[in-house]
C-alpha cells in the first residue's frame, strides 16, 4: 500500500472537486462540511449525503439543499452504484455505522477518508470516546485516516490530542472531541483535494 497521490486539478480549471459524504447519525460533521462547501471554505462540490438509515443527518441535508442518497438492500450493493453514478473525487465518512466491503475499499483507495474519536490505535469501533473516559486516560484526541479494509486501521494522515481535565463528565468530553471534529476534518479534506501526499506502507506524509 504505497505510492504518490496529488490533486489531478488543472490550475486553470474552472470545476470544483467533488465529494460525497457518508452517514449514520446525527451528522454534525457533514453540516460543518456542508457549510463550508457553501461558504466556499471549502473548495469544493458536496454532491451528496449518502445514508443508510433515517437520521439526523437528512434533516440537515434538506434544510442546506444537498442531494439525499437513501440506500436499499442490499446496502452494499446500492453504494457501489451510487459511488459509480456520482463518480466523487472523495468519499468522506462522517458516523457511517457500516463497515465498507473491502471490495469497494480497494476499488476507491486511498479515495475514502474517515474520522474517529480517538488516537488510533487506541479505542477503535464503537463507542470510543467513553471507551476512553471509562479506561481512565489522561489524554484522548480524533484521528482522521484512509479507510482499508479493516475496521478503524487504514494509515493515519491527521491526530490531534486533547488532555481530560479532571472534572469533565462524558458529556464534557464528547462535546470536547466533537470540537475538535469540526475544526480539523473540513481542512485535512481540503489538503486532500488540493496537496500532493504520499502513502508508503503505513506512513502518510504530505509534499512530493
Amino acid at each position: 500500500m504505497h505510492g504518490l497521490f496529488r490533486s489531478e486539478l488543472s490550475s486553470v480549471s474552472k470545476e470544483l472537486p467533488t465529494i460525497v459524504v457518508l452517514a449514520s447519525g446525527n451528522g454534525s460533521n457533514f453540516q460543518v462540511l456542508a457549510e463550508k462547501s457553501i461558504s466556499g471554505e471549502l473548495r469544493a462540490n458536496l454532491k451528496a449525503l449518502i445514508v443508510d438509515r433515517p437520521c439526523g443527518a437528512v434533516e440537515r441535508a434538506k434544510k442546506l439543499g444537498i442531494e439525499v442518497e437513501m440506500l436499499s438492500k442490499p446496502w452494499h450493493e446500492d453504494l457501489e452504484r451510487v459511488l459509480d453514478t456520482l463518480k466523487p473525487d472523495l468519499i468522506v465518512l462522517a458516523g457511517f455505522m457500516k463497515i465498507i466491503p473491502e471490495r469497494i475499499v480497494n476499488k476507491y483507495f486511498p479515495r475514502i477518508v474517515n474520522i474517529h474519536p480517538s488516537l488510533l490505535p487506541a479505542f477503535p469501533g464503537k463507542d470510543a470516546i467513553k471507551q476512553a473516559f471509562d479506561y481512565g486516560v489522561k489524554v484522548t484526541g480524533i484521528t482522521i485516516h484512509f479507510v482499508d479494509a479493516g475496521v478503524d486501521t487504514g494509515p493515519i494522515i491527521f491526530q490531534k490530542a486533547i488532555e481530560i481535565d479532571e472534572g469533565w463528565d462524558l458529556e464534557t468530553l464528547e462535546s470536547k472531541i466533537h470540537e475538535l471534529e469540526h475544526e480539523s476534518y473540513w481542512k485535512v479534506v481540503s489538503n486532500l483535494l488540493y496537496k500532493a501526499y504520499k502513502i508508503e506502507g503505513r506512513k502518510v506524509t504530505w509534499g512530493v
